[in-house]
């Protein structure tokens, strides 16, 4: 399973272009059916990388916009003794 590399705005934006894109593609499917064929298809490849949260472009130039939760640093609950007190 590939690692998610798309956040949460990117998602929002890629979810309505992508359904822009799918109107657009039926509005004129009747006059232009190439042109309305090539928007469905973009509209499609958009839609599913939003929806898998992967984007394989995203991914070959190393660019991921998922947020991740940072590493806390780990707490060293170590007695400590006055330096005048070690041997």
């Amino acid at each position: 399973m590939t690692t998610k590399n798309i956040g949460g705005a990117d998602t929002a934006i890629r979810t309505v272009l992508g359904s822009f894109f799918m109107v657009w593609a039926a509005v004129v499917a009747a006059s232009h059916p190439f042109l309305a064929l090539g928007a469905g298809l973009v509209a499609t490849a958009i839609l599913v990388t939003a929806i898998a949260g992967v984007c394989p472009l995203y991914a070959a130039l190393g660019v991921d916009t998922h947020a991740r939760p940072r590493p806390q640093p780990q707490r060293i609950d170590a007695q400590r003794e006055p330096a005048h007190q070690l041997h």
